[in-house]
């Protein structure tokens, strides 16, 4: 494993998520980086605004998304893809509780946390979020920028399209489709595909009305 430090951008809750997981994995993390400047998070230090990491090299740091929680404004996409497309490195960030099957691929930045489970031939796309004891089953598909919330369960052969939102404890089964920019709400069982852009939820899960 290379030895070029880890900065997280970020300094709330799934910030100190992610720097436990990456110490628990036996990485460096130097420090982090957000708009509101923080004494420390768990003892790491704050190094400065998200700028800050225009001052390193490329070749001298890599990144980790501390960035959570849902928001309207999509900011977890727009902080990977502004580095990404510069050329900064996101670094895979695996609880050592979480199991990954072998033949599961995680993309550029994707993060599984404790207690979640990839089985065999899901497939991650980047900056993808499963998060805490959460459930990725086979032959599965997530789009980039996906987050998959604690206690979520995704049965076989479910495809989650780019930037979907899957709320805590949500049930989706077999081969269902979830569309691009849509959310599940937390404890919702989606029977049938959900359109992309929708918000679903209840169980069985139906479309919110305005």
């Amino acid at each position: 494993m290379s030895s070029i430090p880890i900065v997280v951008i970020g300094a709330g809750g799934h910030a100190r998520v992610v720097i436990d997981a990456l110490q628990c994995a036996g990485l460096d993390v130097e420090g982090v980086a957000g708009p509101v400047p923080v004494a420390d998070v768990l003892g790491v230090p704050y190094l400065g605004t998200d700028d800050f990491v225009l001052t390193r090299k490329r070749e001298s740091v890599r990144l980790a998304n501390g960035i959570g929680s849902i928001d309207a404004k999509g900011t977890r996409a727009m902080v990977f893809e502004r580095y990404a497309v510069l050329g900064y490195e996101f670094v895979r960030v695996v609880h050592p509780s979480a199991v990954i099957a072998r033949s599961a691929h995680l993309g550029h930045g994707a993060q599984v946390m404790a207690g979640a489970v990839v089985q065999p031939a899901a497939r991650l796309g980047k900056n993808v979020l499963v998060n805490t004891r959460a459930s990725v089953d086979h032959d599965c598909v997530i789009g980039d920028h996906v987050h998959i919330a604690p206690g979520a369960t995704l049965s076989g052969g479910v495809v989650v399209e780019e930037g979907a939102h899957i709320g805590a404890g949500a049930v989706i089964l077999q081969g269902r489709t979830v569309g691009a920019g849509a959310v599940v709400g937390a404890g919702a069982a989606v029977h049938r595909d959900v359109p992309a852009g929708a918000i679903v939820v209840g169980v069985p899960a139906k479309e919110r009305e305005e």
